[in-house]
């Protein structure tokens, strides 16, 4: 990782457009996209169009004469052969006005009747033991930058002046965007310890900035280069706080001559980029097990509306048909202090929960305490669990987005270590007073293609091997998938 947006706390510009192939669903008549429609696929598999009407279709989860389906509530359910999908674009017609249907049944529930037999069935439907799953997993990051002033600003590296900061602050573009596309083969149970993974293939797409963007930030990078030393740390200090940060990505150019320092070179880089592949592993290893605790069933879920349901209030139960299976439709919101509202989705026959709608009525988490300010106000998305050969449900496809807005209004100082000189250790000082006001959001698509039972002994065999790093894209290419 580059140590120059580091140094100046900044952020690389980046910027985002990363998809396979996008078909849109829109309104026959008004051409209106239709968003948060179902999309269900030959195989029971399912994903949820976005707020503008889009899905994207993987040649991974496409099978020989496949066919999608789809569904939303006021339009008439569409089939379409895959074979036979050739323009980017579906349109659903809306619903003939008429009366309602009447669905005919010998029991009549209660939504808390339904709610309880949900919890006596959980077991039964969702299994948390060992399973081996490939994943496809999507992160898209913005974060918009609505404050960003620095004054009081001292350096004792007199090319790092007053004038290259201003030349960054202004050309650094406020929004920033980038996304991670990772597809894997994920082992293990619920467990945190007890998860495995074996990339396959990734993708890192965003811009790198402008010509001017670039030149700004070499010219920083090479002014480090020269001024500060790779075996030195950084203190970072605030006020009474303080942390340290390494020095990385700042290595003195090598002369083409020196056959030492040249083989030296070549081993640290080795070194660091086996270092990139062992860390990208651990962080989506981490990432997607992160998304699986948020699964409703779960110990620590925050969506606790079934787990605890005294907490909320819950409509009346709605009949409806989700392809062939009846379904009861109820919502649920706050009663008290609870964070969700939403809406679920309940199979008539087993009682399993197969889709889950949720979004926040309020802040999950304020901070404010000197100079600092952060306010977790966003949280919402859909999970979907698709019924196994086994006869359990597993979650099949999962969206949620969180955002945060952040604030940092203090003094910070930066000063350059070196325990390997003569004399005194600090080297380098810079300091200023930060004025920052931002909002992050983060946005994450889980799909699930294949899943099996595993048992803990093949759990055990199973070894990771993780030699995949993400290629780099600027902008869309719509083959990167195509060997899946």
């Amino acid at each position: 990782m580059r140590y120059a947006p580091y140094f100046l706390f900044m952020l690389c510009v980046l910027n985002l457009q990363a998809q396979s192939q996008q078909i849109q669903i829109v309104d026959s008549l008004s051409l209106e996209p239709i968003p948060f429609a179902t999309v269900h696929f030959s195989n029971n598999k399912g994903l949820i169009t976005d707020a503008i009407g889009f899905f994207e279709l993987l040649p991974e989860q496409l099978e020989v004469n496949d066919s999608l389906f789809v569904s939303s509530l006021g339009y008439d359910r569409l089939a379409v052969g895959l074979k036979q999908l050739q323009d980017s674009i579906l349109y659903v017609m809306p619903k003939a006005i008429a009366l309602d249907n009447v669905i005919l049944t010998n029991k009549s529930y209660t939504s808390e009747k339904i709610i309880d037999l949900v919890q006596e069935r959980l077991e039964r439907n969702y299994s948390t033991d060992y399973s081996k799953k490939r994943l496809f997993l999507r992160e898209y990051y913005t974060q918009n930058t609505k404050k960003l002033d620095i004054s009081k600003y001292k350096t004792s590296i007199p090319e790092l002046n007053r004038k290259l900061l201003d030349s960054f602050l202004v050309n650094m573009p406020r929004t920033n965007e980038f996304t991670i596309e990772t597809l894997c083969n994920y082992v293990g149970d619920f467990e945190e310890e007890n998860q495995k993974i074996n990339l396959i293939k990734a993708r890192l797409t965003y811009d790198k900035g402008n010509d001017l963007m670039q030149s700004l930030n070499e010219r920083i990078e090479t002014v480090l280069r020269e001024n500060v030393k790779t075996d030195s740390y950084f203190k970072i200090r605030s006020g009474i706080f303080g942390g340290k940060m390494d020095v990385d990505g700042l290595e003195k150019e090598v002369d083409s001559t020196d056959l030492v320092a040249l083989k030296e070179l070549e081993k640290k880089r080795a070194e660091n980029k086996l270092k990139w592949k062992e860390n990208f592993a651990k962080q989506k290893k981490q990432r997607i097990a992160e998304l699986y605790s948020e699964l409703f069933f779960t110990k620590k879920a925050e969506l606790n509306c079934i787990q605890k349901p005294s907490r909320y209030l819950f409509s009346e139960p709605e009949l409806t048909f989700e392809g062939s299976n009846l379904t009861y439709v109820i919502k649920y919101k706050p009663k008290g202090g609870a964070d969700f509202e939403g809406t679920l989705y309940i199979n008539a026959e087993d009682f399993a929960v197969t889709r889950l709608d949720f979004n926040n009525v309020k802040s999950l988490f304020k901070l404010k305490l000197l100079g600092v300010s952060y306010n977790e106000n966003l949280k919402s998305g859909r999970m979907i669990f698709s019924k196994n050969t086994n006869g359990q449900y597993a979650l099949s496809y999962l969206q949620m987005t969180e955002g945060s807005l952040i604030g940092v209004d203090r003094p910070l100082k930066f000063i350059e270590k070196n325990k390997f000189v003569k004399g005194r250790r600090k080297q380098n000082e810079i300091s200023f007073r930060l004025d920052l006001a931002m909002r992050s959001t983060d946005q994450y698509e889980l799909r699930v293609f294949d899943h099996e039972a595993l048992t803990e002994e093949a759990f055990q065999a199973i070894e990771e091997k993780n030699d995949v790093l993400p290629v780099y894209h600027k902008e869309f290419t719509t083959n990167f998938w195509e060997e899946f």
